[in-house]
């Protein structure tokens, strides 16, 4: 997925400056939640990387099976979808999602700061790294963690862009950077 994210940001730029100009960041933000669903189905994927089935009619499966999820796809939304079908991004999808939530999260003057820890923090814990980055960043925050047993200790914060590692290992390969110069 690494690969549509630079791709998925000026789709997701245009979304996003349509549905504000029309007021439906959040009937956008659904619709997009609900394509992620039907683009990440093993079924669809197998769909979506064969060659053969020609772009129209990859929009018009996607559409369908859409409108079969309940998925209310006006004009704009169709268009979205089959212009995504014709450049064969519709695996793209996922990012295009998190870079739209992304922006609206920024309008809305909120960000999700993830936290990636080598042990499961205490709410106590997770309330300080909040209030702290709300602090820095001036924004609403909420907080996502994760453990991953590799860090062996410290933490990787995460916040848009931004990306604090203050975990050991992270400390260890500047290291190793450092002595191999």
């Amino acid at each position: 997925m690494a690969d549509f994210e630079t791709a998925a940001r000026p789709y997701a730029r245009a979304i996003f400056e349509l549905a504000s100009a029309e007021g439906k960041l959040q009937q956008w933000q659904d619709n997009l939640q609900l394509a992620v669903l039907i683009a990440t189905n093993d079924e669809m994927q197998d769909s979506i990387e064969q060659p053969a089935i020609l772009p129209r009619q990859l929009s018009e499966l996607f559409l369908s099976v859409a409108a079969a999820a309940g998925l209310q796809a006006d004009a704009d939304f169709s268009n979205l979808i089959k212009l995504l079908a014709e450049n064969r991004r519709l695996a793209g999808l996922p990012a295009i999602a998190a870079a739209f939530e992304t922006l609206k999260q920024e309008a809305e003057g909120k960000i999700e700061v993830r936290v990636k820890t080598a042990q499961e923090l205490s709410s106590e814990q997770q309330d300080r790294i909040a209030s702290s980055m709300a602090k820095r960043l001036g924004k609403e925050v909420s907080i996502t963690t994760e453990v991953d047993d590799s860090l062996i200790a410290g933490a990787i914060v995460t916040a848009g862009d931004l990306v604090i590692d203050g975990s050991a290992s992270g400390r260890m390969d500047k290291l190793a950077v450092a002595l191999n110069k």
